[in-house]
C-alpha cells in the first residue's frame, strides 16, 4: 500500500514472522486464537494467496511459486475456490465459490506474469 517499502527490514521481518505464526501444512491461518466458534481448524484462503504476495516481493520468488502451486492444486475441478480450506484434507469449506479468493488469485497470478500484456489499441 505504499506506507513501507518492500525492501525494509521491518517488513521483511513482519512477513517472516506472520509466515512463522500461521503458515501450517501449506497453507496459512487467519488467525490462531480461539474465538465463540474455538480454535480455528481451517485456513483462510485469501491469507494463503496474500502470503504468496508478501514472499515475492520481499524476493524469495521461487518459495512464493511453490507456495502459489501448491494452493492452486487445492481448488475444484473447475479451478474455483473457497473461502476456507481444510489443512488436513484440503477440502475446501465456507462460502463457495469466494469471490475475495478470486480477486486474491488474480492478483497474485499477475505476479507471475513475465510480459505484461495490454491492449493492442492503447499504446504505453
Amino acid at each position: 500500500y505504499g506506507f513501507i517499502e518492500v525492501n525494509d527490514v521491518r517488513y521483511i521481518k513482519t512477513v517472516l514472522a506472520i509466515k512463522e505464526q500461521l503458515f501450517h501444512k501449506n497453507l496459512m491461518y487467519r488467525y490462531i486464537n480461539a474465538d465463540d466458534f474455538g480454535k480455528p481448524s481451517s485456513s483462510f484462503t485469501i491469507c494463503t494467496f496474500w502470503l504468496v504476495q508478501a514472499l515475492y516481493r520481499i524476493g524469495m520468488e521461487d518459495e512464493a511459486k511453490c507456495v502459489f502451486n501448491n494452493l492452486l492444486s487445492y481448488s475444484n475441478h473447475v479451478g474455483l475456490f473457497s473461502e476456507d480450506i481444510s489443512f488436513e484434507t484440503k477440502q475446501l469449506l465456507g462460502n463457495f465459490p469466494q469471490a475475495y479468493s478470486h480477486l486474491a488469485l488474480i492478483n497474485t497470478a499477475t505476479l507471475f506474469s513475465k510480459k505484461k500484456i495490454g491492449s493492442s489499441f492503447i499504446k504505453p
